[in-house]
């Protein structure tokens, strides 16, 4: 395992491209993410997603989400994007929400949801946007953490938890939790708000199902 520092406002070309490399060849990274420090690999490679839920120690049944480098991967990503979800995309992308979309037939079985869903982000982000940009296409990405406890805020916390079942770690300084991305299931015919997070927007979904009171929104 390597350990890279990295200023996360200006990431340097070797830094950015080792970690292109590591996710292209079927590896396991970690680095700050725009909320905490995140695991990432490919969304294409089974195996590299079958690892990274295994160091986790996540439940089979636990979907992931996938990190895009633009809006526009959504759409080949995705079977449908509905309205709802365009009009989420178009305002809020990139930014701190992430959608559940019903997936296309190209994404592997081991990341979909139970409903034959797929969860993605597209983050406004220096290092994230410029990670993704060399990778040029989606990342599987999850907290830094074992499943149930608390996300690492350092790569020296990554580094001790995961220690050399990773191939890179990104050391760009502490990352203390930020409030979560906001989580709207736009994949049926009314949307769902799931997690309320760093955006509010409720303004935009319509009639809506607010699965964190409990009640129907408007």
């Amino acid at each position: 395992m390597e350990v890279l520092r990295i200023d996360p406002e200006h990431p340097d070309e070797t830094a950015l491209n080792r970690t292109a490399e590591e996710v292209l060849r079927g590896g396991i990274v970690a680095f700050p993410t725009d909320t905490i420090y995140g695991l990432g690999c490919s969304l294409f490679d089974t195996d590299a997603v079958e690892m990274l839920a295994r160091i986790k120690r996540r439940a089979r049944n636990h979907a992931f989400i996938s990190l895009i480098p633009e809006p526009l991967q959504a759409w080949g990503l995705a079977s449908e994007v509905s309205p709802v979800a365009e009009r989420l995309i178009e305002r809020y992308w990139p930014g701190p929400l992430s959608l559940i979309l019903r997936a296309s037939p190209l994404v592997p079985a081991r990341v979909l949801g139970n409903a034959g869903t797929i969860a993605l982000r597209c983050p406004r982000d220096t290092l994230c946007e410029r990670i993704l940009e060399r990778i040029g296409g989606p990342v599987v990405s999850s907290s830094a953490n074992l499943s149930g406890e608390a996300p690492a805020e350092s790569a020296a916390e990554v580094v001790a938890i995961f220690g050399n079942q990773l191939d890179l770690v990104l050391d760009g300084g502490p990352r203390h939790a930020r409030p979560p991305t906001t989580l709207v299931d736009v994949s049926g015919e009314r949307p769902r708000l799931l997690r309320r997070g760093a955006l509010d927007v409720s303004a935009e979904l319509g009639p809506f199902d607010d699965e964190t009171r409990g009640t129907p929104g408007a």
